[in-house]
């Protein structure tokens, strides 16, 4: 049906594009943000008009042609058609030339963009607001053969649009603020923000200043700083004439802070000090320009931000060890979820950047030597590890120890690390004498298994005639490989492990952890995942838990339907999809509540990495419940993880706070826990119970956010719960 055709293109796109076309001005998709500048655009009535005018004719045109629906609808397409509506609207009078105008510069503004970002987003670099500068000057430069278009009075007697708008009452308050007397200083930084959207009055500055203040304590200060800088430069150098200007401090000076402190470079105290270095940078850079487009009588406008503020980031890509400052790797729109969410994954999905290795042996073995021995593992050669079995009496063998077969580890099983394919095999070496060595072969016999292109691991020490398998087989992760030999440079048998990114015998070494194993001290375990064993740690592997395996093996192509009662008391259900993305990265997605949790199950951890949506749908309360979940047997493991701070819901007030603060120390913490809670009858295998929480800290002060229920059954997730002081959820698996 037409109609509902278009009702779904005005609800999914056209509404969601505009708003984000106001708010993204300042690099945000925030709503309130949005409704806020778009109410200060209408204090000039008509500007407001053709500003949305603009932006609406922009986003018609960009959906027609098929551009890319995500950039359209985050309003990267058409914020710079409404600067552009908005500046036309400010200087020339409404008309027939006006509106045709009007729309070539909103059709121009839209080609530049897509031609600006396809070249600029190979750099991985914005194009800011350089389609607005451009139009405009196509706009402004030949102004002056358009008979029929004529400049506009309307800023000069501004009063009257606000007579217009709202009569007397309205102009009165317009008056009584803009002459209150407040600080010059408050008052330049008020009008500044104002002029950003070509206006000039108290109101509009503060409410903009608010709604920026109500959507990022990290925006605003940094807005704040832009403004400082700027403004004690300009007085230092005697500038301040022709750079202190409403328009030069809100659309260069504060732009440029608030787009290097804390939108393309994660907040920090370093990105703080490059905002104030930029900041007179950016003044030099405009004080240059308007001469220079002086002389053909434009205006650069905001032309000094983008430049500086693509030039930096430019100049930031090619750095080949980044450190201090970190370019922003998933945008969010937001610096404090920036923040937030890259210093929670930078520790906890650093293991995402490993094919995950695991023990290449059953039962407990020893490291008798570690990276960088005292023996063997040396130089190059030095990030390897060797292993033995030990009795009770730390010996390695029985009996006197003078034959191979006196070795506990002797003629055991050494399995595959890792799903791969085998390289190479050498199995002609026959194993030494106790204490004799074969410089010769110094390897002995050995297996090379290819896991990754650029990814081998080398098993060496090996008994000959015990291989299971053959150059070219495809081997598991588990699978028997040989058995532990004596061969080559070996005194005593042990079992050789390294990991090297070339096929060849005896390739240099690389720094690679194992995925998950267990260390054990005086009879107590401890999980350790992605990490190296120090010397003399005893090791052992991990065992997954059917049960818990196989329900949270949520295979892409299935689903899971859950019903509940929200928090309002009503009954709902929820349909979650599992779906695997282009990068091959799995997530569950909600068609009802447009929410998307992306996971990871590799048979040993269940894991959320990113949670996208409403903060209502069951799906998240499930993403909070099961944040991770370890998948071995459960004797009582807790597993704890970090959250990102902005997931919480209550303490606002603490966390404003602490927002402020943030890009230079944190006091706020947020943990999950959970650990398996057994039922009443401890043989039921077909039954388990995990139990949940989530804690804050401040200043090391803990309380509790919520506690959550999973319960088990049928080798499925069969329902969980969620409570909080204001949330109480209850879901039941209804088809899985």
């Amino acid at each position: 049906m037409p109609i509902i055709r278009t009702i779904n293109l005005f609800r999914n796109i056209v509404l969601p594009a505009t708003l984000n076309s106001y708010s993204i001005i300042f690099f945000f998709n925030n709503k309130l943000l949005a409704s806020i500048i778009m109410l200060v655009t209408f204090f000039n009535f008509f500007a407001g008009v053709s500003g949305l005018l603009a932006v609406l004719i922009t986003v018609l045109i960009a959906n027609s042609m098929g551009f890319d629906k995500i950039q359209l609808k985050n309003g990267v397409y058409s914020f710079n058609a409404l600067l552009t509506g908005i500046g036309m609207g400010t200087f020339f009078d409404p008309g027939l030339v006006f509106f045709t105008l009007l729309l070539l510069a909103a059709l121009l503004t839209l080609i530049l963009s897509v031609t600006l970002g396809g070249w600029l987003y190979k750099y991985a670099l914005p194009f800011l607001s350089i389609p607005f500068v451009i139009t405009f000057w196509f706009i402004v430069l030949p102004s002056s053969q358009f008979e029929n278009l004529g400049l506009t009075q309307r800023n000069i007697y501004w009063m009257n649009e606000m007579y217009a708008i709202g009569g007397s009452p309205m102009l009165n308050f317009f008056q009584t603020m803009d002459a209150l007397p407040i600080h010059k200083m408050v008052d330049i930084y008020l009008r500044s923000m104002s002029s950003i959207f070509f206006q000039d009055n108290l109101i509009a500055g503060f409410l903009i200043a608010i709604a920026l203040l109500i959507c990022s304590r990290i925006a605003f200060s940094l807005s704040v700083i832009g403004f400082v800088s700027a403004y004690f430069f300009a007085k230092f150098t005697g500038s301040a004439a022709a750079s202190i200007t409403y328009y030069n401090i809100g659309a260069n000076y504060i732009m440029v802070a608030i787009a290097i402190g804390g939108f393309f470079v994660i907040p920090s105290k370093h990105s703080y000090l490059w905002t104030v270095l930029l900041v007179p940078l950016t003044s030099l850079v405009l004080l240059f320009m308007s001469k220079l487009f002086g002389f053909i009588h434009l205006p650069v406008f905001s032309l000094p931000f983008s430049f500086v503020v693509i030039l930096f980031v430019y100049f930031l890509t090619l750095r080949i060890n980044p450190s201090k400052l970190v370019l922003t790797p998933i945008q969010y729109y937001s610096p404090e979820i920036n923040l937030y969410t890259y210093n929670n994954n930078k520790n906890r999905l650093s293991n995402l950047l490993y094919f995950p290795l695991y023990l290449p042996f059953w039962g407990e073995w020893i490291v008798s030597q570690g990276h960088h021995g005292k023996y063997t593992h040396k130089g190059d050669w030095g990030q390897a590890f060797d292993f033995m079995i030990y009795d009770a009496e730390s010996k390695t063998y029985a009996s006197n120890g003078l034959f191979c077969e006196n070795y506990y580890c002797y003629n055991k099983p050494v399995v595959a690390p890792a799903d791969g394919i085998v390289e190479e095999i050498i199995d002609n070496v026959i194993d030494n004498e106790i204490g004799k060595i074969n410089t010769d072969n110094n390897w002995g016999n050995t297996i090379i298994i290819r896991h990754l292109p650029g990814l081998y691991t080398q098993l060496s020490h090996l008994k000959k005639g015990s291989f299971k398998v053959a150059k070219g087989d495809f081997v598991k992760r588990g699978d028997l490989l040989a058995n532990c030999g004596n061969s080559g440079r070996s005194p005593e048998p042990h079992l050789h492990f390294q990991v090297q990114i070339t096929p060849v015998l005896g390739s240099k070494t690389i720094n690679y952890p194992f995925a998950y194993y267990y260390k054990k001290k005086n009879a107590e375990r401890q999980l350790h995942q992605f990490s190296k064993p120090p010397e003399g740690a005893l090791v052992y592997g991990v065992t997954s838990n059917q049960l818990l395996k196989t329900a949270f093996d949520i295979i892409p192509n299935t689903s899971l339907k859950y019903s509940y009662l929200n928090e309002k008391g009503i009954e709902k259900e929820e349909l979650w999809e599992a779906y695997t993305d282009a990068y091959n990265c799995k997530y569950l997605y909600c068609k009802e509540t447009e929410s998307i949790a992306y996971y990871v199950s590799d048979g040993s951890m269940f894991y959320f990495t990113a949670f996208y949506g409403k903060r209502e749908a069951l799906l998240y309360y499930f993403y909070l419940s099961a944040y991770k979940v370890f998948l071995g047997e459960p004797e009582n493991n807790e597993m704890n993880d970090a959250l990102p701070l902005n997931l919480i819901r209550n303490k606002r007030i603490s966390i404003w706070l602490h927002d402020f603060i943030a890009p230079f120390c944190t006091y706020i913490r947020v943990w999950h826990s959970i650990k398996p809670e057994y039922t009443s009858n401890l043989l039921d295998t077909d039954m388990l119970i995990l139990k949940s929480k989530i804690q804050v800290s401040v200043f090391g002060n803990v309380t509790k956010e919520s506690d959550s229920t999973i319960i088990l059954s049928d080798n499925c997730i069969k329902e969980f719960t969620y409570e909080s002081n204001k949330t109480k959820i209850r879901a039941k698996c209804i088809s899985s």
